[in-house]
């Protein structure tokens, strides 16, 4: 009686095991996929405006075979142009150094190297000019003033911050409209967000330079086209699927 009453038990608690791994085990089927129910779409959006700041990088070279020379006439040079840009109300606090380096380099003739060294000065600055009309003006009076080359211009908008919650708004929208387009076809709703990353760019208009125009200005003003100022941002939103 006693061997029967424990045969009888143990199959008891075996049973009430397996009951208890299978409910634990649907449980986990159900919530596992559940993870997986999500929707992953990207958006972007881009917002544009014109530009209320240039920057002019320009530069002064001088070549010399005395390295003193070469200095004190790249010296000189530098403070006629940085004159000539005060005087056109640029604010000195505008004005900055980008470099200064000095480089030597060897002559050579037909026969080789002739003993003589040439000394490269060059000093380069970055110009931020803050009425736009005035560019063109700018540039030609710095190359008249004495600067010999220009390593670009750049325009741009210098508060970024209601262009970039625009584009952001755009992006946004862009992923939502996504999203329910999918949802739609798929026959699901779109659901609460699980995850969002974000990217921003902008993207400065090229302006058109005449090549000639970093060489010989005489004094006049130089065109240019400041174009349009962009940001863009671009989003990744996954979503839940609701049935």
């Amino acid at each position: 009686m006693l061997r029967r009453a424990w045969v009888s038990l143990v199959i008891a608690v075996l049973a009430l095991t397996a009951v208890i791994a299978t409910a634990g085990a649907s449980s986990d089927e159900d919530a596992y996929p559940a993870a997986l129910r999500t929707l992953s779409v990207s958006g972007d959006g881009a917002a544009s405006a014109a530009p209320d700041i240039a920057d002019i990088e320009l530069g002064v070279q001088t070549i010399d075979e005395d390295p003193t020379v070469a200095i004190v006439d790249n010296t000189t040079a530098m403070a006629d142009v940085i004159e000539t840009l005060v005087d056109l109300d640029i604010d000195e606090d505008d004005i900055r150094t980008l470099t200064f380096n000095m480089w030597v380099e060897q002559v050579y003739g037909p026969d080789g190297p002739t003993g003589e060294f040439l000394y490269h000065v060059v000093n380069q600055i970055m110009v931020r000019v803050r009425d736009l009309d005035t560019t063109g003006d700018v540039l030609g009076a710095a190359l008249a003033a004495g600067a010999n080359n220009v390593g670009g211009i750049r325009f741009g908008v210098e508060d970024t911050q209601a262009l970039e919650v625009a584009a952001r708004d755009a992006a946004v929208d862009n992923a939502l409209a996504k999203a329910e387009q999918l949802a739609e076809r798929l026959g699901v709703n779109v659901g609460n967000v699980r995850h969002v990353i974000e990217t921003s760019g902008d993207l400065p208009p090229e302006p058109r330079l005449e090549r000639a125009m970093a060489f010989d200005s005489g004094g006049a003003s130089v065109p240019v086209s400041p174009g349009d100022f962009t940001v863009r941002v671009s989003v990744s939103i996954v979503f839940d699927i609701e049935f």
